[in-house]
């Protein structure tokens, strides 16, 4: 059963998929006031029918498929069964068993969904909070650590509205050289295996990461690259992610940056042994920088 019921502020990291998200909550999961969720992506609080949906409402083509008009109360079920069901237990991306069942206890999920379900018609959004906060203090270790992170990549995309739902959240935008992200998504059972595809996939997720921060202040945003915190900025990167969340160092943490997260971990041009034509791949990612620059997008590209 849970262990405490401090208060706790989310963290959410994100950005387009394979940018860095496990490496950041990897790292900030050392220092003993952060808490990583686990799984890393807990999947219900973005997820169509998700919690942003319960409390705040759907948006867009989810308005549709969930009801224009329907209240929480409404879209519970539809929560509920996601809670009971595909976030609760799935296979993840390398065939194994994940999903929240790995860190919390059945009765602690029927008891914080119980008690959303009696608070929701009162105010939707504490309701969604003191549920989402339940969920991360329901996770088995936990030591009532201030902060919580998730890696789920959409977080990012959803900013503005998890930014409404819960103003004090911070957010970790990973960005990592498109090249690298889209050579390294072919390989993902998950994603596109054409890498021109994957150039277009990276493009739309940096699209979507940009519109989803618009309205968020920027003091509860912080865009960090891959290449800089592993290789290129080290201890600058480092420094400022400390500063961001107003973190003292901690030796646990200096310990695995410095071990665990050596530079060679990340190949800078990597991506050109990974896919059949570098040179079309590089005139296809130049294409998308354009467009996305055209835009006023940066595309957080290594010199």
């Amino acid at each position: 059963m849970a262990t405490t019921t401090a208060p706790v502020t989310p963290i959410m990291a994100g950005g387009t998929g394979r940018s860095g998200t496990t490496v950041i909550a990897g790292l900030l999961h050392r220092h003993p006031s952060v808490r990583a969720s686990w799984p890393r992506e807990v999947k219900f609080v973005n997820k169509e029918g998700g919690l942003l949906d319960l409390v705040l409402g759907p948006e867009g083509g989810r308005k549709r498929r969930l009801g224009r008009a329907s209240s929480p109360a409404d879209r519970l079920p539809t929560f509920n069964e996601g809670m009971r069901g595909p976030w609760w237990l799935r296979t993840n991306r390398l065939g194994r068993a994940s999903g929240l069942h790995l860190s919390i206890d059945e009765a602690d999920r029927d008891r914080l969904l119980a008690d959303l379900a009696a608070q929701l018609g009162a105010d939707p959004r504490e309701a969604g909070r003191a549920f989402l906060a339940g969920m991360a203090r329901a996770q088995r270790g936990d030591a009532g650590e201030p902060w919580w992170i998730d890696t789920s990549p959409p977080n990012i995309a959803n900013a503005r509205r998890i930014h409404e739902f819960w103003p004090e959240a911070r957010f970790i935008w990973m960005v990592r050289d498109g090249r690298a992200t889209a050579a390294s998504v072919i390989a993902e059972r998950w994603g596109p295996d054409d890498p021109l595809e994957a150039v277009t996939w990276w493009e739309k997720r940096v699209r979507r990461a940009h519109a989803g921060l618009v309205g968020v202040p920027s003091e509860f945003v912080l865009i960090q690259s891959l290449e800089d915190l592993v290789v290129l900025e080290r201890e600058a990167s480092y420094a400022r992610i400390l500063e961001f969340l107003g973190l003292p160092d901690d030796p646990t943490m200096r310990g695995f940056f410095t071990d665990q997260m050596p530079a060679e971990r990340v190949g800078l041009d990597k991506w050109r042994s990974r896919v059949p034509d570098p040179e079309a791949f590089e005139a296809a990612f130049r294409e998308a920088e354009a467009r996305l620059a055209a835009d006023g997008i940066d595309a957080h590209t290594r010199p």
